[in-house]
């Protein structure tokens, strides 16, 4: 079995190079978060099965115990089931997308927190920079968890926001003392 696990800054470096490969499609449908969320999420060839395949994942893509998505191996499966029956025994990633930044993350954080696996991810969009308030209750969530010494060690917690204004986004991992800024160069 496959015991290596998906890093913070791996599952970020594909995260932007798929992303930026598919900017001209996100760009014009960037207000539509119906259609949004979908391209992400939902659809056969959407942004997050293509970064499973990037880091050699299956993706299942409907809510798994109503997380959004989650990546896994094949070994991950519960064995002697039927092909059609879909249960797992370990997963990699749990990923959660919100488009709404003001909808209350905190859920979406709590909920993460709240599953075992390697990485947990939530991608979501600030209408602005002005994040730091937000983060420090994330942060302080996080903080309060108690694994959170081992969530900053292995930096398995990962927030990105994507920003509209020029087609940026920014990957924070959790550490113990505050957020890292993940720097892909």
């Amino acid at each position: 079995m496959n015991t290596e696990k998906i890093t913070s800054i791996n599952f970020y470096c594909k995260w932007i190079e798929v992303v930026e490969r598919r900017k001209d499609h996100l760009q014009k449908i960037w207000d539509n978060s119906t259609a949004y969320t979908k391209y992400i999420i939902g659809d056969n060839n959407s942004v997050i099965e293509e970064v499973a395949n990037k880091l050699y994942l299956f993706c299942y893509p409907r809510d798994y115990y109503s997380i959004d998505t989650i990546l896994y191996k094949q070994e991950d499966r519960t064995p002697h089931l039927a092909p059609n029956n879909f249960w797992l025994r370990d997963m990699r990633v749990a990923f959660e997308h919100e488009n709404d930044f003001n909808s209350g993350l905190f859920q979406e954080v709590s909920h993460l927190l709240t599953t075992n696996c390697d990485l947990r991810v939530l991608v979501t969009y600030p209408i602005n920079k002005n994040i730091k308030d937000e983060l420090d209750y994330l942060h302080e969530i996080i903080s309060g968890n108690r694994n959170s010494k081992e969530i900053s060690d292995e930096e398995s917690f990962l927030i990105i926001f994507g920003f509209d204004r020029g087609f940026e986004w920014k990957g924070l991992a959790y550490k113990l003392d505050e957020w890292k800024e993940l720097n892909l160069f």
